[in-house]
């Protein structure tokens, strides 16, 4: 499952994109090196997922993003 530490692959539904983002604490977040917080609506959605999950988030605009969980890397 997503916990914090982890890297985790996702696949952004509508657009058919891939991206990696690391869970990290707050202080830690850096959206430039795909370092997103636990705390962000994405970082909350993610834990305790699973790989083959798919998670909706709630963008600020009040937008529903859908994500399907790739793969996760655990931290070493």
């Amino acid at each position: 499952t997503v916990s914090l530490g982890a890297q985790v692959v996702l696949k952004d539904i509508e657009f058919d994109e891939e991206m990696v983002y690391k869970i990290v604490g707050s202080t830690e977040a850096d959206v430039l090196g795909n370092k997103i917080s636990n705390e962000s609506p994405v970082g909350v959605a993610l834990i305790g997922s699973r790989a083959g999950d798919t998670i909706e988030v709630e963008t600020p605009n009040g937008e529903i993003v859908k994500y399907e969980i790739l793969e996760i890397q655990k931290s070493k």
